[in-house]
């Protein structure tokens, strides 16, 4: 312990030696300075006197030159003055004890309440390291690798991938499967958010204009996505504007239920964020709504929005020693017993979601259509849930009357997001169908100008427009 603090107090001298020897140093005479001065002012002066002469500077300009040049003057014999006066040195000496005694007595000070002078050593090869992957995962993920060379169709095997690689902190092979899943569910916005989160988890935190598209995307699809909203505010921060954070996470905490498991972070940072601008944070922080059906995940890339439901690392490890059969059927028991849960709490839109997800991953396309037609009457408002249930119902030719579970999603997306492109041709075609031209042509109208004028189907729908009679 006594060797501790004698280590202490000998790199304490070693820092305050340099210091010292600055605040000891006498100070640089200035009577050469100021005599360089005023030869400079003189030449001023002449100058200004030939500048007078040949009508450059009138009497009045060259005056206040002059009196420039004087005060200058005065200025540098009045700095020189001061120099001769204050050339002892004593008061630099003062400075340096001040500085010799304070600075430790600070330091000390500091110390004394947070360090631990008596907390052993820990050898940096004896500290604890991040936990293996389990070699069963790790061989689980190579035969999963191995099975989408072979089927690289496959959205939920590339999704399960993907949590794989986001447990077993593989950032950049995530964000390389959530590309896959993306490809084959290009419509589904949890997949968006996810490979976002992914994106920025390999970023090292910095949420990038990719990440920020996409996570914008999302938003638009599902208002209450709270992962979205909370790399949103990331983003805003991130970009300096602390105002624009603020403002979206006090917006997501009066959105979110009053036991969402993401308050604390987003309240934290508030917190921070408020205080770097001066504003209160518990001033400026509103109130949850009261505690509901379980809103939607804001966890890790992958968390949440596969095509397949999300596993645990402990669940992934439990089932690496499984054959694809018992694989297949602990998935489906999870499936089911996610749809057991949701008729006994049916306003879980996210839950319906899910399940469609994993129902149409599985084949089941009747109950795909049940679980959305559960989520758009959980959440009237889901914009997703409505493209999903339309895809699902839509026509196998575009041409055909489409039935009328499908025309009236299309409806409903179309009250959502007026420049939907799949509702703005649909809707137009029932109207041609029905007979109603000027309605046709105000929807097929509003999709044309949509569409970059080298798009392939611009020609198909201007012929169509020009045969409405």
């Amino acid at each position: 312990m006594i060797g501790f603090w004698l280590v202490a107090a000998a790199l304490t001298a070693l820092a305050l030696l340099p210091l010292l020897r600055t605040l000891l140093r006498p100070s640089p005479p200035l009577e050469g300075a100021a005599e360089f001065a005023r030869g400079v002012y003189a030449a001023q002066v002449t100058e200004i006197d030939r500048d007078l002469k040949r009508g450059i500077l009138s009497v009045d300009q060259a005056r206040a030159a002059r009196a420039e040049v004087g005060r200058r003057l005065l200025s540098v014999a009045d700095e020189a003055a001061a120099t001769k006066v204050t050339s002892n040195g004593k008061p630099a000496q003062r400075t340096a004890m001040v500085v010799t005694l304070l600075l430790p007595l600070a330091a000390l000070g500091i110390y004394l309440p947070l360090g631990h002078p008596n907390l052993p050593a820990v050898p940096f090869a004896t500290r604890p390291k991040e936990a293996p992957v389990p070699p069963q995962v790790i061989e689980a993920v190579a035969k999963l690798e191995e099975a989408l060379k072979a089927n690289p169709d496959d959205a939920g095997g590339w999704a399960l991938l993907a949590q794989s690689y986001g447990a077993m902190s593989r950032p950049n092979d995530a964000v390389n499967a959530w590309r896959q899943v993306l490809r084959l569910t290009p419509a589904d916005a949890s997949v968006k958010g996810a490979l976002a989160e992914a994106l920025t988890v390999s970023a090292d935190g910095v949420v990038g204009e990719e990440a920020v598209r996409l996570f914008t995307e999302a938003v638009a699809a599902n208002a209450m996505d709270a992962r979205a909203r909370y790399y949103l505010g990331m983003a805003r921060l991130q970009a300096g504007d602390i105002r624009g954070a603020l403002d979206r996470w006090t917006a997501l905490v009066a959105d979110s239920p009053a036991d969402a498991p993401w308050l604390p972070t987003v309240r934290e940072r508030i917190h921070d964020a408020a205080t770097q601008v001066g504003l209160d944070p518990f001033a400026i922080t509103p109130q949850p709504r009261p505690a509901s059906a379980p809103p939607p995940a804001m966890g890790q890339a992958g968390g949440q929005g596969g095509a397949a439901p999300a596993l645990s690392p402990e669940q992934m490890q439990a089932m690496a020693g499984m054959s694809k059969e018992d694989q297949q059927a602990t998935i489906n028991s999870m499936v089911d017993g996610l749809e057991a849960k949701l008729k006994d709490n049916p306003g879980d839109a996210d839950g319906w979601m899910r399940l469609a997800r994993a129902r149409e991953v599985q084949g089941n396309l009747d109950a795909a259509r049940a679980a959305l037609r559960g989520a758009v009457k959980a959440d009237p408002k889901r914009l997703q849930a409505w493209l999903d249930l339309s895809r699902l119902t839509a026509p196998d030719d575009e041409q055909t009357q489409g039935s009328p579970e499908f025309l009236a999603a299309m409806g409903t997306v179309l009250n959502l997001a007026p420049d939907n492109p799949q509702a703005l041709y649909y809707l137009g075609q029932q109207a041609a169908n029905e007979g109603k031209i000027d309605r046709a042509r105000e929807l097929w109208g509003r999709l044309l100008k949509q569409l970059p004028a080298d798009a392939p189907q611009r020609p198909e729908l201007q012929r169509r427009m020009d045969n409405l009679k």
